[in-house]
């Protein structure tokens, strides 16, 4: 459509140094690629905005809050959370989420969630082996 727009507003015989090599010069070439490269540009920012944004809780008042979680496969995890007054060990699997363990009194604090896997000390792992959880102590 673009192009019969051009056509009808051209005139009938090319003007002095409208050749049919014109389109292709260095300068159209270049604006074309600046205008393809900054609209891929928006393309991948707003891509990378929504994947960081995609983590963010939406409500900081909300009645269920993931402290902690750990990778035990490449499908599996264990997720500790809290609900209300109450700590949940909760292991997720593929179509699968079963509550692991309740635990009477807070195993982690407000506003010490973290995230990790391995023995580092603070992990959630060595965290779970220290809880006294089922399974927590090998």
């Amino acid at each position: 459509m673009a192009l019969w727009l051009v056509a009808a507003g051209a005139p009938a015989a090319p003007a002095r140094g409208d050749g049919p090599g014109s389109l292709f010069s260095g300068a159209y070439l270049l604006q074309v690629f600046g205008s393809l490269l900054i609209v891929f540009g928006c393309i991948f920012g707003l891509l990378y905005l929504l994947r960081k944004l995609n983590g963010l809780p939406l409500a900081s008042g909300a009645a269920i809050r993931v402290l902690a979680s750990a990778r035990l496969g490449s499908r599996e995890k264990v997720v500790l959370l809290e609900a209300g007054e109450k700590q949940l060990l909760v292991g997720v699997a593929a179509g699968n989420v079963r509550a692991l363990y309740v635990f009477d009194e807070a195993v982690i604090a407000r506003g010490q969630e973290h995230s990790g896997a391995g023995g580092r000390p603070g992990s959630f792992a060595a965290l779970l082996r220290s809880s006294g959880a089922p399974g927590g102590t090998r």
